[in-house]
């Protein structure tokens, strides 16, 4: 994006490497891209929610730091837990209330309470939180889908390749089409963002639900928000305060009080994983 590519193609691209990275890996392991016309309709209502979401975040980049922009993206344990207590009949507890109240409070700080040298507009709080928000519906609405019967890599691979196309249709109408990439640095980045946060990170979080239960995956998924706001203060120059320390220990507090409730958590996702 500083080399003057818009969001839709960034996007674009990242999906594009990503999908040929995985598809390599699923061939690798002679696995069944064959896909039933019903079920491909119900990953492309997946898509639409993904590629929106994937849009929200990047565009939340625009207002805010990334590492403040990720940790409150990690709030959709928290409207899952909102969604669950109002379609399913969760219990509420003392505890969800505590985790929901925590991370209400450390948006507030993330979004700037009593400054407004971090996030220029909150504007870039509610694209993340909207972003968290998808994702959440995304994990509730999953598990009671067909799709969800099918091998994760496989879902993961036609989600990317679906978005991608949405991406595609969305950036003819804003951008004028998807650009061209303009030189090898470009390349080098646009391929390393499929290979990376894509292809990489869901293959070894499918791998990691075969060796370890999923509260342990949960738990230290705990440390993306801290490892991307680590990453930005020391390579990227983007600012440590006191509200964004306070904010981000809320949320992540938040998170870890929903996930080690007293049993492993109800991951939706974690018996559909395969080997």
């Amino acid at each position: 994006m500083e080399a003057g590519m818009e969001l839709p193609s960034v996007l674009i691209y990242r999906f594009a490497f990503g999908c040929l990275f995985m598809m390599g890996f699923l061939l690798w392991r002679r696995q069944n891209l064959h896909l039933r016309w019903g079920d491909g309709l119900r990953l492309a209502f997946l898509s639409l929610m993904y590629s929106v979401s994937a849009v929200a975040l990047f565009s939340s980049y625009e207002y805010m730091p990334g590492g403040v922009a990720t940790t409150l993206l990690f709030s959709y344990p928290v409207w899952t837990e909102v969604l669950l207590i109002l379609f399913y009949h969760e219990k509420v507890t003392l505890r969800i209330v505590s985790a929901i109240v925590l991370a209400i409070l450390g948006v507030f700080f993330l979004g700037g309470i009593g400054q407004t040298g971090n996030v220029k507009s909150m504007l870039g709080v509610v694209l993340a939180m909207s972003s968290g928000l998808l994702y959440a519906i995304y994990m509730v609405i999953f598990p009671h889908m067909r799709v969800s019967k099918l091998p994760a890599l496989k879902v993961n691979f036609y989600i990317f390749f679906i978005a991608m196309l949405f991406l595609m249709l969305y950036s003819s109408f804003t951008t004028g089409g998807v650009q061209k990439i303009t030189d090898s640095s470009s390349l080098l980045s646009l391929i390393l963002l499929g290979l990376v946060p894509t292809t990489i990170s869901n293959v070894t979080l499918v791998r990691s639900l075969t060796l370890i239960d999923s509260a342990s995956v949960a738990i230290l998924g705990a440390f993306e928000p801290l490892t991307a706001m680590t990453i930005g203060i020391a390579l990227m120059g983007e600012p440590l305060t006191t509200t964004v320390v306070i904010g981000s220990v809320l949320i992540i507090s938040s998170v870890l009080i929903l996930i080690t409730k007293g049993r492993k958590i109800a991951n939706p996702l974690h018996k559909y994983f395969t080997t």
